[in-house]
């Protein structure tokens, strides 16, 4: 299973570089750290690759204020949490993250 994300900024028209990344998983009423992980100048980042996540919620939690603090803004969200379901857990799954600096809006792309 692979899970991927994108992310660009619309406010400039460019990949968000450098954006700090975790993924998290929803267990026993709390949120667990999986992995961590920063988009590369393309704006990607293949967060997690070989064994199958299991069935569940997952977060993907996009630290904009970092991002946007390299910029001289101040974010309206501090981050961009995608919140997700891993229904197939063979499936692989692209999260492209489209943000500014004030707004933020994920959707189910083609892996």
């Amino acid at each position: 299973m692979k899970l991927s994300i994108h992310i660009t900024d619309s406010a400039f028209g460019v990949a968000a570089a450098d954006v700090d990344v975790l993924l998290r998983s929803h267990a026993d009423g709390g949120w667990e750290d999986l992995v961590r992980g920063r988009t590369g100048v393309d704006g990607t980042l293949a967060v997690w690759s070989g064994a199958p996540l299991e069935s569940g919620v997952y977060q993907l939690v996009c630290d904009l204020d970092g991002y946007y603090a390299i910029l001289g803004t101040v974010p309206l969200h501090p981050r961009a949490i995608v919140e997700f379901r891993v229904s197939d857990p063979a499936a692989d799954l692209h999260l492209p993250v489209v943000v500014s600096s004030h707004s933020c809006l994920s959707y189910r792309g083609a892996s």
